[in-house]
């Protein structure tokens, strides 16, 4: 009976160690948000009455992405992207009643969707993405001061197909299972060139911004 457990062991080695090396899931999910806010304003000392602001800002930011891996350390895919907020600013007209009273004020509310493309390179736990906008689209009550050749300043504003460019640096902290922290630093760039029908005398609105998000990543087990 001894002469089959050399065979035995040899089974259950060879067994351990194809699942040692067995590659993982190609499917990563990942999920983010963002929180900002910002504000500035001007009081007769400090700790004294508040009273207009000169600036207030604050946004809320989703990052959806979902990716295949192709080669050990490329992976490719699609994401969504969706931001809302408000944003107001004005200029100091004085102090009344022991607090400051502002002019001028510009801004409003607004909201953005992008969809497109992805492509992502790890370095152990770092990654970089570069995502294209396929789909952008922005409601903006701030800028009711661009017109589309038709005169419509209230139809969403639409990116421009050539620059509509997102880049994603970041770094990921094993939790349990297959599941991650993941820290991202996003830089976004593009411009905006019609609303339904191209902006009056072929304007186009450049707009960046650099955004840190923090979520999870996921790639379930085979």
């Amino acid at each position: 009976m001894f002469r089959f457990v050399p065979l035995a062991i040899v089974i259950v080695a060879s067994v351990g160690c194809t699942q040692a090396v067995a590659a993982p899931n190609p499917w990563r999910f990942d999920g983010a948000l963002s929180l900002s806010r910002f504000e500035q304003q001007i009081k007769t000392e400090v700790g004294g009455e508040r009273g207009e602001r000169l600036v207030e800002a604050h946004e809320i930011g989703f990052q959806g992405i979902t990716t295949y891996r192709i080669f050990s350390s490329v992976s490719v895919g699609a994401y969504v992207r969706y931001d809302m907020g408000t944003r107001n600013a004005a200029l100091f007209d004085g102090i009344e009643n022991q607090k400051a009273v502002t002019a001028g004020e510009v801004g409003g509310d607004y909201d953005e969707l992008w969809l497109g493309p992805i492509l992502r390179a790890e370095w152990g736990r770092l990654f970089v993405e570069f995502g294209y906008g396929a789909l952008g689209v922005r409601h903006d009550d701030a800028r009711r001061d661009l017109r589309d050749a038709e005169g419509d300043n209230r139809a969403p504003l639409r990116t421009l197909a050539t620059v509509a460019y997102l880049l994603n640096l970041g770094g990921s902290v094993p939790l349990t299972g297959g599941l991650n922290l993941a820290l991202r630093l996003e830089y976004r760039v593009r411009y905006y060139d019609r609303r339904d029908h191209p902006l009056a005398d072929a304007l186009v609105h450049g707009t960046q911004n650099y955004t840190p998000f923090i979520g999870l990543s996921y790639s379930p087990a085979r």
